[in-house]
């Protein structure tokens, strides 16, 4: 805030110098306001800021706060998946203690003393660590003193859903503790995948995680050391899933560093074999921490389960199914149906109107015969059948081959490049650049030559051409890992504010309104721009003095988290977050730019037009804009690939995990991805990179 008054009060002082001494009396006057304004509010504003330094007892204080507005932020996140994976009610899946070797001796995880069992939590024991069912999980991670769990099983057995229990279950244990609270971590969960072991200690890496994660409570330049300071003093228990999704060479190394480094709570969630490997490699396990692994659901908690999402009493055909699992528990359809991952597809690709009875007829590829395996990759090609299955009065923006065709091209590349995360920033890696860097360049030269000329004449046209076709290049043909920029959260709430924005706009309105009855008098150029400063200026007063009533108070809306504001972090808050925090830092470059450089006719406005546009094409959004269209041709994608992805995570096909899209089961992901391949090879086609 002290910027942009320093900002406006030195555009209006440059605006006086400019002027004629018969009008530097009036205007110096308000200049003299500015300057002292600023003066005041930067006064009272820095010594809030320097009262507020917490220290001692208060840095513990404001930690234990941190991680209650924290908990609260995390439990909205993982309320709002268990509803979209539809994990309510879970899936009673049993677990037991492994016997492989993977980890160190029972003996010795329950014998250590490096955290004490969570209050009113009984500390574990060996008996407790031989088998139980997925909810819980919680009393074993609350009770091992060791305070580390690794939890296994095959591909679809539900390791990530039995993470979420965990996590939710713990938010609710730590809710009700209102006394020990601050001896309660607040779980957290991440992916693996992008955490180079090697290089990184994993401190540092989940204090990057949670800045990028959660930056309504982690944004700006103290974001990042808040976040590094929670991680310090224990107030998270971190759950690291997907250890086979990262390379293969580096999964002995990030146990080793977790096993060197973890002084926190910690759950790693992998597959059997992968982690097997990975613990053998260096013949050295995780310190301390003891293998759980899931297991196959029973036929009749299966039966009992699809029993359970069905009317009551269950369709005939329903009957027959649920039947047949409670009746052959040995048949082909009852071990397919022993997974999380293929009970949940039954549910949701058998919808009103279809008969589960072809399920029980199925004879696997060409009548062959079913086994588990094809069964699986059966009910996997339903989901993109029943998602984009027309229905009577609702729209259906892509026809089914449409989404086939896209989303298996989108699988396959992210297979390509070993992930599961599709972050629409990186999207710009799978097509070549310089297309962009050249249609970026033509646009941004047009602009800037024009405004040259209006400006300079031949000389800034000529100067404009070059300017605008090099910095146009660079942003076009710019990286692709870069993070999408975001509009500091206390803005934003700032600005939520219904009244102080009215004000806000309501000054800015009166002073564009004010500027053109003062360009009759005065010229367009100096009229506008002393228009428009005045009107800021006002609306920045009546926010402080009326809206906001004190100043303390307006510290305490931009300073303090909203406790009851929703996870403002998905793909689509993102994309349109970074797309407006350029244009309006640009629209807001160009006004500064329009006002030192006025004079009198409407050239004034030719750095308004340039800064809105470098503005936009230095956006995360724009280069990825024209990658959609570079797509287009090749993969046969819609050009608006942003929206079919949100209708795919409204049809239930993706998922969001913040900023980014995930395809809904891995499996679905693998599945695709194959099907993209074998149509690919089947038409001549190479594999899918960037050209």
């Amino acid at each position: 805030m002290i910027a942009a008054l320093i900002v406006v009060a030195g555009a209006v002082l440059w605006v006086v110098a400019r002027q004629p001494p018969s009008r530097r009396t009036d205007l110096s006057t308000y200049g003299a306001f500015a300057v002292a304004f600023v003066a005041l509010v930067g006064g009272w504003i820095v010594y809030l800021a320097r009262k507020r330094q917490p220290g001692g007892a208060d840095q513990g204080q404001a930690l234990d706060e941190l991680a209650d507005s924290f908990a609260k932020e995390v439990k909205k996140l993982w309320d709002k998946q268990a509803r979209e994976r539809e994990l309510l009610p879970p899936i009673p899946v049993l677990w037991k203690g492994l016997t492989r070797q993977l980890t160190g001796p029972i003996s010795a995880a329950v014998g250590w003393s490096e955290f004490e069992p969570l209050p009113d939590l009984p500390a574990v024991g060996a008996e407790q660590l031989r088998g139980g069912e997925i909810r819980g999980l919680h009393a074993v991670y609350g009770g091992l003193r060791s305070g580390r769990l690794v939890i296994v099983g095959p591909p679809g057995s539900g390791k990530t859903g039995a993470a979420i229990v965990l996590i939710r279950t713990a938010l609710d244990y730590r809710a009700v503790r209102k006394k020990d609270r601050k001896r309660v971590p607040v779980p957290v969960l991440f992916p693996l995948h992008g955490w180079n072991p090697g290089n990184q200690p994993v401190q540092a890496w989940l204090a990057d995680q949670l800045q990028q994660n959660y930056p309504q409570l982690f944004a700006g330049k103290g974001g990042r050391s808040k976040a590094a300071a929670l991680v310090a003093a224990g107030k998270i228990a971190v759950i690291l899933d997907g250890l086979d999704e990262i390379p293969e060479q580096l999964r002995p190394v990030a146990l080793q560093a977790l096993s060197d480094q973890a002084d926190f709570r910690l759950v790693v969630l992998g597959r059997s074999d992968e982690m097997a490997a990975a613990a053998a490699a260096r013949e050295k396990s995780l310190a301390g921490a003891v293998a759980l692994e899931l297991q196959d659901v029973d036929a009749e908690i299966a039966a009992d389960y699809l029993t359970s999402v069905q009317l009551d009493p269950p369709p005939d055909h329903w009957r027959e199914l649920i039947s047949r699992l409670r009746n052959s528990p040995d048949s082909p359809i009852a071990r397919a149906l022993s997974t999380p991952l293929t009970l949940t597809l039954v549910r949701d690709t058998y919808g009103e109107g279809d008969d589960v009875r072809e399920l029980l007829e199925y004879r696997g590829p060409a009548g062959l015969g079913a086994s588990r395996e094809n069964i699986e990759d059966y009910l996997l090609d339903r989901v993109l059948h029943a998602a984009y299955k027309p229905h009577p009065g609702k729209d259906l923006p892509y026809e089914f081959e449409t989404a086939q065709q896209a989303l298996g091209r989108i699988a396959a590349r992210m297979n390509q490049d070993g992930t599961r995360d599709l972050a629409w920033w990186r999207i710009s890696a799978w097509a070549s650049r310089t297309p962009r860097g050249i249609t970026t360049g033509l646009l941004a030269a047009v602009v800037c030559g024009l405004a040259g000329k209006l400006g300079f004449g031949l000389v800034g046209l000529i100067v404009g051409i070059v300017f605008g076709f090099g910095f146009g290049f660079g942003f076009g043909a710019g990286p692709e890992d870069e993070l999408p920029m975001r509009m500091a959260p206390q803005w934003r709430k700032l600005l939520r504010h219904s009244t102080a924005a009215y004000n806000l706009a309501a000054g800015i309105a009166a002073g564009i309104v004010s500027g053109f009855v003062f360009g009759f008098v005065f010229g367009i150029g100096f009229g506008l721009a002393a228009g428009i400063a005045v009107g800021i200026a006002v609306g920045i007063v009546v926010v402080v003095l009326v809206a906001m009533y004190t100043i303390p108070r307006m510290w305490k809306l931009v300073s303090q988290p909203a406790p009851d504001t929703p996870n403002p972090l998905t793909p689509r808050t993102s994309w349109r977050s970074d797309r407006a925090l350029t244009l309006v830092t640009g629209l807001g470059a160009g006004v500064g730019w329009g006002i030192l450089t006025s004079g009198t006719g409407w050239h004034a406005f030719a750095p308004v037009a340039v800064a809105v546009m470098l503005g936009l094409i230095a956006s995360k959004t724009w280069p990825v804009s024209l990658t959609f269209v570079q797509l287009a041709p090749r993969w046969h994608t819609p050009v608006r690939l942003m929206r079919f992805l949100e209708d795919a995570h409204e049809r239930g096909v993706l998922r969001t995990v913040g900023p980014v899209y995930q395809f809904r089961h891995a499996r679905l992901q693998d599945r695709l991805a194959e099907q993209a391949s074998a149509t690919r090879e089947n038409l001549g086609e190479g594999t899918v990179q960037a050209q």
